[in-house]
């Protein structure tokens, strides 16, 4: 309060001794305020983005394992079949078994076990390895060309034989539940190991009214049907015994079109 005093009364003075000095309007200026600091925005941190996973190609994995396939019977095909005519080179892989075919029989019995619903061919090479298990004759052996109905349709069959000391095979038209004629008749053929639980390979080769059969690697010989019964059609695997158990296990099958 007395400095305010003080300020009013020197103000008159100096006005009446000093009449020509301007006014001078004493203004009061308010002190500056502080600005706050911006405050700092804080930067995103970084997250590690995580690579992409790597998705199986499924489909390129198959391609991968069919072409692996194709070779290793490629391979096959050229150790048996290299020095003759037939055309595997110009084929391809149009099934391979994936797991073992069984068939029992309780005679008397027969069964037909269809390979694939979806395969069908004409011209063809059809490989097997057929392991017998009996306690007499039994029948193992292939359908091919059969039409839809494997049962009672017209058909080829492959059939071979474990009889006491004798081994035979055959090439037969079986149509309606009955054997109509045997493009090859009834062959016997010491390549056929008819031990108890024996495995035996066999490889035919059908070509038009040809047929080339391979049994244990030994060739058994070309055979014809002029008829032509059938050209295309159906495969399967069959088993027969007139008496006691048996079993006909197939594995390792595979048919290579030549169409």
């Amino acid at each position: 309060m007395k400095r305010s005093l003080c300020l009013c009364l020197l103000v008159p003075i100096l006005i009446t001794a000093c009449g020509n000095i301007a006014i001078v309007e004493l203004t009061s200026t308010s002190a500056p305020t502080d600005t706050p600091a911006p405050t700092l925005t804080p930067l995103p941190t970084d997250t590690a983005t995580p690579l992409p996973s790597a998705t199986p190609d499924i489909t390129a994995t198959a391609a991968a394992k069919a072409t692996e396939s194709a070779d290793a019977i490629l391979a096959e095909l050229d150790n048996l079949l290299a020095d003759t005519e037939i055309p595997y080179k110009e084929g391809h892989l149009a099934w391979q078994q994936t797991e073992p075919l069984t068939i029992k029989l309780t005679g008397p019995d027969d069964q037909l076990l269809p390979v694939d619903d979806e395969l069908t061919a004409g011209n063809f090479i059809l490989k097997s390895d057929v392991t017998w298990t009996a306690s007499g004759i039994i029948i193992c052996g292939a359908v091919f060309r059969s039409e839809p109905d494997l049962q009672m349709g017209k058909q080829y069959q492959f059939t071979f034989l474990r009889l006491s000391g004798l081994p035979a095979w055959t090439i037969s038209v079986f149509e309606f539940g009955n054997y109509k004629n045997s493009p090859t008749d009834v062959k016997f053929s010491g390549a056929l190991d008819q031990g108890n639980a024996a495995t035996n390979e066999f490889v035919l080769v059908a070509q038009d009214d040809q047929f080339n059969l391979y049994i244990n690697q030994n060739r058994e010989g070309r055979f014809f049907d002029y008829s032509k019964q059938r050209t295309q059609g159906s495969f399967g695997f069959l088993g027969l015994q007139d008496s006691g158990d048996g079993i006909c296990e197939f594995e390792n099958s595979w048919v290579w079109a030549l169409d």
